[in-house]
């Protein structure tokens, strides 16, 4: 059992292996199995506070048929191709890496033993270790490469491992703050996605991290793929309240989605990752109750962990990527899909502020887009 589900057993209640019953911080009862989420009185600073009472001021109706997508000009689609083919595949390693994070039983001296075959990976590994975010004070360093997984743990050290072997998206295209955002909020989405999948049987955390991860890679292929100029207009057109998936395709003739699925064949990332780059826009529950078990929990995950990051980014909108500008929302049948399918505790203060910490331990390693908080 990991730390976090030890975490919700030992404050929440529950049998190890089963999801924990929803209950208050303050010990009140749970509320009847059949009591919509929505119907429910929330205490400030958890989730079912925040789900039902987020500020909605700035959200944005796409008028993309995201269920129904227009087709792509062959020449806009064979243009996209040939970029996307000059992009380096992802060496063999990284399927390796894959092969053993998608299995129950994968252990840190096993991830170390397949990393240690790259001189390269092994040093960075190392190096994020031994750095101020994760090493403590006054701690020897970690010259172990398994040591030094088992410090990070499995998932992050295969965000680690995917950062450094991933080509460098975006180049000079456009300017590297707005690709530094990007992979802010992938890492964030990817770091909260793991956490709430703790709870869910249909859910694995490193899936859900991936996920997480790489559900907007499209939009850093179109930041290397189009000029300076074109992506100067689409900008425009989103900071003026355009829908982020109208805009792209008014301006290139595709959008993320459809760049992000190319980029994800060409990569031959996992199935379930493809899955969630095309759907990751869907709009609402009832667009998503017909899918297998585990992508709906994965959209689940993906929804709730959307909502929390826009959130704890309430001081700082004027930094935040065009592209995150406009904020979702969550209607009363979304809230109720993601407590039935993941299984959070709506009501637990303790998990929303967990939650929130992981956010801001995230900004320590992008200085250059949060100041440290005096």
């Amino acid at each position: 059992m990991s730390w976090f589900r030890n975490f919700f057993v030992t404050l929440f209640g529950g049998k190890k292996g089963q999801p924990a019953p929803v209950s208050s911080d303050s010990q009140r009862k749970a509320p009847a199995a059949h009591v919509a989420p929505s119907m429910l009185t929330y205490a400030e600073h958890t989730l079912g506070w925040l789900f039902q009472h987020g500020q909605t001021s700035m959200i944005v109706t796409d008028t993309y048929d995201i269920e129904h997508p227009p087709s792509i000009d062959p020449d806009v689609l064979n243009r996209l191709r040939a970029h996307i083919s000059r992009i380096p595949p992802m060496p063999e390693i990284w399927h390796q890496v894959q092969e053993i994070m998608q299995r129950a039983d994968a252990s840190a001296g096993e991830l170390g033993q397949c990393v240690a075959q790259d001189p390269v990976l092994t040093a960075r590994i190392l190096t994020v270790c031994n750095s101020p975010l994760y090493g403590m004070h006054n701690s020897a360093e970690i010259s172990n490469i398994r040591l030094a997984i088992a410090r990070l743990g499995l998932n992050e050290s295969c965000n680690i491992i995917f950062h450094s072997l991933a080509p460098e998206l975006g180049g000079s295209n456009y300017k590297k703050s707005e690709i530094r955002h990007i992979w802010f909020h992938s890492q964030a989405i990817a770091k909260l996605a793991r956490l709430l999948s703790e709870p869910s049987s249909q859910l694995d955390q490193h899936t859900a991290s991936l996920a997480g991860m790489l559900h907007d890679i499209g939009k850093l292929v179109m930041l290397h793929v189009e000029s300076k100029p074109e992506l100067s207009r689409l900008m425009n057109r989103i900071d003026q309240g355009s829908g982020a998936l109208t805009a792209e395709y008014e301006a290139f003739g595709y959008t993320h989605i459809d760049a992000g699925m190319m980029l994800a064949l060409h990569w031959r990332l996992p199935k379930s990752v493809q899955q969630m780059i095309s759907l990751h826009h869907r709009p609402d529950a009832a667009s998503i109750d017909k899918l297998p078990a585990n992508i709906q929990a994965l959209m689940a995950a993906l929804q709730a962990a959307h909502l929390i990051l826009q959130h704890s980014m309430e001081d700082s909108r004027d930094q935040l990527s065009v592209w995150h500008n406009h904020r979702r929302s969550c209607g009363d049948d979304m809230m109720a899909f993601v407590q039935d399918v993941l299984h959070i505790p709506l009501d637990s203060t303790g998990l929303f502020a967990q939650l929130q910490a992981e956010i801001e331990r995230l900004k320590l390693s992008f200085p250059d887009l949060f100041q440290p908080k005096n």
